[in-house]
């Protein structure tokens, strides 16, 4: 009796569970200076390869630092951005190069100048920050985002205030108060960035009246905005050397992939 042969039926295209290919990420450290005081700052820049997307610009997203400057927390945002994103992520430098505090006094030293002086030197800064992500050969100029960390919220909101072409702001556990050359927001222009602010319910750092002023701004500005408060998430809610709470810093991280999707579309991002 012959023998029966073993006949394999051809899978479906969608039976087929291709191999996700690992994004590789270049990464490097960028100078440059500010010509008004001649500081040198250094900068943090990651990307996806070019094998891993296609070749057309991306997206680029200003990360900006909390008070103690450019830490593992900023430099690990920006690796999650170009490997989950698809998009280039450019950390600022506020500070200058190498000017990182070690304790919560020399952290406030460092930020005291930049909070006295958000029209001038810190706006500064700022826009240098954003012009070296442009810079960069691969940055689609039509879609830059910017996010920031404690102080690095507030220089997130600020950009969104100043209208510089910045298409969405998001701030995580950021301060809220309003620019000093803004006193009346209902006088100022319409904010054209989407702004994401994702906040700590149990956050001791920021007084209600702030979260609702920053509210009532955006209102009166006609934002595209969300405020999104997290329940039991103290300040720092996304540093693990702070008040880290993994559940707002993971709902908070999606909230923001989200807002990118929507408005930019991707690569890589695959909910």
């Amino acid at each position: 009796m012959p023998k029966k042969k073993n006949v394999s039926t051809p899978k479906k295209e969608a039976d087929v569970v291709q191999e996700k290919i690992e994004p590789i990420i270049n990464e490097d450290r960028y100078e440059y200076t500010d010509e008004i005081d001649n500081t040198l700052l250094e900068g943090f820049v990651c990307l996806p390869d070019h094998r891993t997307v296609p070749n057309e610009p991306i997206p680029g997203v200003l990360v900006c630092h909390a008070f103690g400057g450019i830490r593992n927390l900023e430099e690990e945002k920006c690796r999650e951005l170009a490997k989950v994103a698809g998009y280039i992520a450019f950390a600022a430098d506020l500070y200058g190069k190498g000017k990182r505090g070690q304790s919560f006094e020399e952290n406030m030293a460092l930020l005291k100048p930049f909070r006295e002086d958000r029209t001038n030197l810190l706006r500064r800064r700022l826009f240098l920050g954003l012009q070296c992500l442009r810079d960069q050969m691969a940055c689609d100029k039509e879609k830059i985002a910017v996010i920031g960390f404690c102080f690095g919220g507030l220089c997130a909101l600020d950009l969104a205030r100043v209208n510089v072409g910045v298409k969405i702001a998001v701030s995580f556990h950021g301060t809220f108060t309003p620019l000093p050359d803004q006193p009346d927001p209902e006088k100022e222009k319409p904010i054209e960035a989407s702004v994401l602010i994702c906040h700590g319910d149990a956050d001791t750092h920021i007084p209600h009246e702030q979260c609702m002023n920053v509210m009532a701004e955006m209102r009166a500005r006609k934002a595209d905005w969300q405020f999104i408060s997290y329940g039991n998430a103290k300040h720092g809610f996304t540093d693990k050397g702070v008040g880290y709470n993994e559940q707002a810093d993971k709902r908070s991280w999606m909230a923001m992939l989200a807002l990118f999707k929507e408005k930019f579309g991707n690569t890589l991002i695959t909910f």
